[in-house]
């Protein structure tokens, strides 16, 4: 072990002063051949600090109490492995740990400090039917212990495993909870604020009855992978933070549990990817480790406003990646942190705590009085940026008051500068402004079905600058007087109804008329309520518009969705992108389920839909699967197991069955689709899109009688493309138009099958591909040009 003197890593960080604030390094020692893990602290009965360090050959145990001259005490050995996480109860510390072969947790007893007589043992207990080993974390309330991510109660991945601690030394079983696995949580007064972190949500547990723990809510965090959770001071706010590139620290308003809503998310480097990790609360303060960006102070005290006022940067690199600061304590008497860094070793700062000068308003037109959403807000001089939401609100702040200038600008409306505007200390300035636009348009919709009107439509006009989104109302209408003027595409949907797509070009007072058809049908440009479920680890499906990966340099992910539906979205596994080891479907199986459709008055309904599948790499065989499955509310039926010898591997292949050849249809339907990463381990990846229920026959081959087949390769395209087709001896005509509804093509398809290739000088974008018959018959697909 080695101490390094504050004037020399003053030194060393003078390149990174920059990005320190409020707080100053105190002292450093280094743990050579050993990483760290998380930290925790104690005060003995003599009034000495210590941080209780979780070193990977065993818990460090350091007097911090002149915080220019700390020591090591002793190091209690343990288990040699990276994972450490360590509590207190009662004069005794907890130590968790996945290394394998070790009995559970283990148990130490800090009473004699500050002298090195330091007893240690290890607690494990048989649990269910399984005797009690790795842990991947814990808490600690009220006496008793959580512990997270064991392999008790005879599975590998458990929930929780609930201790005993009224005699501190001798831990007794009080109870588990095992239906979901959750990686680390928080608890006060008998309620669990679980991370679960593979589902992708926190769960709220009562575990008043440590017996018979009971799930009351969930909710999904932004990042889909819930790593830490802790309570505000008044127990009304939740932060969480989510173990993924370009993460957050969320806050949540829990005080009605039936209505949990997000109030705010921080990051405190925007762009650089970089990492969060856990987060502890103190008075009003979230003091947060995120890897390669250091120790980060909040001032979470106005939680639906999130502002920085605090940073340390323990780790030379920066952006995304899992190095650098595991963990922060916050809670010594002294108000001094002790910090964790995988490599670097043990920190003390001293940090100085000051409230936020917050910056609060809403951005409206000038001529419509209508919210402008997306409008930059800067703050001179500090830096401080923040964008208005779709109500046209901004809520920012500095840690720095004083007299500021405020910049708002938007593409197509005029920048509006206001000066001297006065920031407080821990108060709020509101500042309210109009921006005018010479460009904007009066927009006015209508939604229906048959004629009639059809409220609770989402609708979104997109074009490559700018989105609107809208819900039509009660009477089916909608409307907006700011929307800037140009070219668009417009996309209608709701659970029910096919979805509806077309471009338009907006100029003055412009009106859509939006006739949406019944149909049990989703592609995807809206979300209409699937379900994601499973135990991955990474790869879960999220909607998007799918990011081509590749592997040993041919395509594993096609970069597109299924060519013959509205939009450019579809449920993917993973969605980052670049190779297919990025998006891979990794340790487990994720789930998606849809909404219930009702096929009780349906004739002889089909199911529709595309999927693409890719599986290699690995250790042996790929053994991998997709599984399409349907429930009728009483039974389960697997339609369709695809696998890597399924033909059409890593493109979208489109499939239709019979559903009375599988089971009955009933009114309580719903489509499932499953992909499991079996042991051992492959690259994994699948999608899904265009689902659709007909009747009588698959989708498109009743009024495609002349057309059979078709398709569009590659896609999307750089240089050209190529029309491949299928005709029953009639000839066709193939008409390309671009995204504003112009003509740019036309090719004629002669023969019974045969290829066409398309070139042409083709700006980047969307096309559609309307292919006719010589009777009239037509079908559309889509292709994008890169």
């Amino acid at each position: 072990m080695k101490r390094i003197f504050t004037l020399l890593f003053a030194i060393c960080g003078i390149t990174v002063s920059a990005q320190n604030q409020n707080m100053v390094l105190r002292d450093q020692l280094a743990y050579p051949g050993q990483t760290l893990a998380n930290i925790w602290g104690y005060v003995d009965s003599l009034g000495n600090e210590y941080a209780l360090v979780g070193a990977s050959q065993g818990l460090s145990i350091v007097n911090v109490t002149d915080p220019s001259n700390i020591f090591q005490v002793a190091q209690v050995p343990g288990p040699n492995n990276l994972w450490k996480e360590v509590k207190t109860w009662n004069g005794v510390a907890y130590v968790t740990t996945e290394a394998q072969g070790v009995p559970g947790l283990q148990v130490i007893d800090l009473r004699n400090l500050p002298s090195t007589n330091i007893p240690s043992k290890y607690w494990g207990p048989t649990v269910g039917s399984t005797t009690l080993q790795t842990i991947h974390a814990l808490h600690i309330d009220n006496g008793y212990a959580y512990l997270y991510g064991s392999n008790g109660s005879g599975s590998s991945i458990q929930g929780v495993v609930i201790a005993n601690l009224s005699d501190p030394w001798n831990p007794t079983v009080a109870g588990y909870y095992g239906q979901e696995y959750i990686h680390d949580g928080y608890v006060r007064n008998d309620t669990l604020w679980a991370g679960n972190i593979y589902a992708g949500h926190f769960s709220v547990i009562n575990v008043a009855n440590k017996a018979n723990p009971q799930v009351v809510a969930t909710h999904n965090t932004p990042g889909n992978f819930t790593h830490n959770t802790w309570l505000s001071d008044d127990s009304r706010t939740l932060f969480t933070t989510d173990e993924v590139s370009n993460s957050f620290l969320t806050s949540y308003d829990i005080t009605d549990l039936n209505n949990i809503t997000e109030l705010d998310r921080f990051q405190t480097t925007p762009g650089s990817n970089s990492v969060v990790h856990n987060t502890h609360i103190l008075n009003d303060y979230a003091v947060t480790s995120w890897y390669r960006d250091g120790v980060v102070i909040v001032d979470a005290h106005r939680p639906e406003n999130l502002v920085q006022v605090a940073r340390y940067d323990t780790y030379s690199g920066s952006g995304n990646g899992m190095d650098g600061n595991w963990g922060v304590y916050p809670y010594l008497p002294s108000g001094n942190l002790v910090v964790s860094n995988i490599d670097e070793g043990l920190f003390v700062l001293t940090p100085t705590y000051v409230r936020a000068a917050y910056l609060e308003g809403s951005v409206t037109d000038s001529i419509c009085n209508t919210v402008i959403d997306r409008v930059h807000v800067n703050i001179s001089s500090v830096n401080v940026t923040d964008s208005t939401n779709n109500s046209g609100n901004y809520k920012t702040g500095t840690a720095v008051p004083g007299t500021y200038t405020i910049t708002f600008s938007k593409a197509g409306y005029q920048s509006k500068t206001i000066t001297g505007v006065v920031l407080t200390a821990g108060q709020v300035t509101n500042l309210n402004v109009k921006l005018y636009s010479s460009a904007t348009v009066s927009v006015n919709g209508a939604t229906k079905t048959s004629g009639s009107p059809l409220g609770a439509v989402k609708v979104t006009l997109e074009s490559t600058s700018n989105t609107y989104n809208f819900t039509s109302n009660t009477s089916g209408v909608f409307s907006a007087c700011n929307v800037l003027g140009g070219t668009y595409n417009v996309y209608a949907s709701k659970w029910g109804y096919k979805s509806y797509c077309a471009s338009v070009t907006l100029t003055t007072t412009s009106a859509l008329n939006i006739e949406l058809e019944p149909a049990i049908y989703d592609d995807f440009i809206n979300d209409h309520g699937w379900i994601v479920t499973g135990n991955a680890t990474t790869g879960a499906w999220e909607r998007g518009a799918p990011k081509g990966t590749t592997y040993s340099s041919a395509q594993s992910n096609p970069g597109t969705d299924a060519s013959t539906d509205c939009g450019n979205k579809a449920y993917v596994t993973g969605n980052t992108g670049t190779t297919s080891s990025d998006d891979d479907v990794d340790n487990g199986f994720t789930l998606l389920t849809s909404p219930v459709f009702d096929l009780s008055t349906v004739v002889d309904p089909f199911v529709n839909y595309y999927r693409y599948f890719f599986n290699a790499g690995g250790t042996g065989s790929p053994n991998d699967s997709l599984k399409i499955m349907l429930n009728n509310g009483t039974t389960t039926v697997i339609i369709e197991t695809v696998t890597d010898t399924s033909a059409g591997e890593s493109t979208w292949v489109r499939k239709a069955f019979k559903v009375s050849d599988y089971i009955t249809p009933s009114a309580t339907m719903k489509l499932m689709v499953r992909t499991n990463d079996a042991s051992p381990g492959h690259l994994l990846e699948a999608g899904f899109d265009a689902f659709q229920i007909t009747s009588g026959s698959p989708m498109g081959l009743a009024k495609m009688n002349g057309l059979n087949t078709y398709s569009v390769y590659p896609n999307p395209f750089t240089d050209g493309f190529e029309i491949a087709y299928g005709l029953t001896g009639e000839s066709a005509i193939a008409k390309i138009y671009d995204s504003r509804g112009a003509l740019v093509n036309e090719i004629k398809l002669n023969g019974n099958s045969g290829r066409e290739r398309v070139e042409g000088n083709f700006p980047a974008g969307m096309y559609l591909i309307t292919i006719t018959t010589i009777t009239g018959e037509t079908s559309t697909l889509k292709v994008i040009k890169n």
